[in-house]
């Protein structure tokens, strides 16, 4: 994965006036990630299943890791036991491991591209952005995916 760059004389992607995402898809919905969350990108997975009414895990260099599966949560059916790809991520003290299709590429986008939107039908994002190509992707808030 390479991250898009700015054009000339735009400032870097790490200055305060950009933003860089990582783009996921669960099904065919795009949702963008800070990438200061993602830790780590991995292949297909298998994960645990403890039980009807127990959240999935996913063990990790000895560490369980709650699995937040993508697809259930948008409203589609939900990985059974493994996923195509997975990315670990950082929501506030808890890892959690992000059950997807696929992930995509890092995009730098100007802050100002970034939105607040009320209409977003998944109460674990809260704005919304502008990516070019891929049109307007919601921006999943990773402490709002416990």
């Amino acid at each position: 994965m390479q991250p898009s760059s700015p054009s000339a004389g735009e400032p870097a992607p790490s200055s305060p006036a950009f933003i860089e995402v990582v783009v996921v898809r669960a099904g065919t919905h795009l949702f963008a990630i800070d990438v200061e969350a993602a830790i780590e990108i991995r292949g297909p997975e298998t994960f645990d299943r403890a039980g009807s009414s127990a959240r999935p895990h996913l063990t990790v260099r000895g560490n369980a890791l709650p699995v937040v599966d993508l697809r259930q949560a948008i409203g589609l059916d939900a990985f059974a036991h493994g996923c195509p790809a997975m990315l670990l991520m950082q929501a506030g003290a808890e890892t959690l491991a992000l059950a997807v299709d696929e992930v995509r590429e890092i995009e730098s986008v100007p802050r100002h591209k970034v939105q607040p939107a009320s209409d977003i039908p998944f109460a674990f994002c809260s704005h919304r952005i502008a990516l070019g190509d891929l049109g307007e992707v919601p921006l999943i808030d990773p402490a709002r995916l416990r």
